[in-house]
């Protein structure tokens, strides 16, 4: 289960620091956002309910819904 833990949180970092770059902001900065909104969800939801499964799904599902809030500023309008 560990390295599953640890191989969500990597892919959000790059996922989050590479959309950062595409829109010209710091990634470093969109990366660490990632991961803190990663890292509470899943101690919220180990804390609560207690399965890793469900806990790894909650948090992606939430640094999603961050990452799009994050985008919106940053979407055109054609």
């Amino acid at each position: 289960m560990l390295i599953l833990i640890k191989l969500t949180f990597i892919i959000v970092l790059v996922i989050f620091f590479r959309s950062g770059k595409k829109v010209g902001e710091n990634g470093i900065r969109w990366a660490v956002i990632g991961a803190v909104g990663y890292m509470l969800v899943f101690a919220l939801t180990m804390t609560i309910i207690g399965e890793t499964f469900i806990a790894i799904t909650l948090s992606c599902l939430a640094v999603y819904f961050v990452r799009a809030r994050l985008l919106i500023p940053h979407q055109t309008l054609d």
